[in-house]
């Protein structure tokens, strides 16, 4: 009994601690950037966004085959100003370039008259990469906290950081 009940748990806990977790990306469907209200759907999506809906559809095999292609520009604003306050960051703003140019997302389903049966595939958190040429606050930080520390000593009064990200994460779901 302990072995099934391990099992058991093995199954559902992993997917309990994943629920709402890593960024999690909410356009699940190319009609979700049409709607964004798809929690209500009644058509192909509702594998995702609302499974009763699915009872809606036609009698019959259904399937949905979707691409959104993302391109943004991201802007994360600094106001750190380190130990004591008086030396912030160099660069007060610091803009990246966020692409994904294939986010699809492939749905299933099969109706019958009083059962339905669905599958899905489609990123639920990451699917795509940044670049920022010039990093982040958080690469700054430590040597901006130097400043003060080292200026009284050492007659330090400025810093100096070549930063760069560029970096990609996908995490798919069925």
């Amino acid at each position: 009994m302990k072995k099934v009940l391990t099992f058991i748990a093995g199954i559902i806990v992993p997917g309990i601690l994943m629920a709402g977790g890593l960024v999690t990306n909410t356009n699940h469907s190319a009609a979700w950037v049409r709607l964004p209200a798809r929690n209500a759907s009644t058509e192909i999506d509702a594998v995702y966004y609302n499974p009763a809906g699915l009872m809606k559809l036609q009698n019959g095999f259904h399937i949905s085959l979707s691409n959104q292609t993302i391109f943004q520009t991201r802007e994360v604003e600094n106001f750190y100003k380190g130990p004591g306050g008086a030396f912030g960051l160099n660069e007060p703003l610091f803009t990246g370039k966020v692409k994904a140019p294939l986010f699809p997302a492939i749905y299933a389903a099969y109706k019958t008259e009083r059962l339905a049966f669905s599958i899905g595939f489609n990123p639920i958190g990451g699917g795509g990469g940044a670049e920022y040429t010039k990093g982040l606050p958080s690469f700054e930080m430590g040597p901006a906290d130097l400043v003060p520390a080292l200026a009284a000593s050492q007659g330090v009064s400025d810093y100096r950081l070549d930063a760069y990200l560029k970096g990609s994460s996908v995490y798919f779901g069925l």
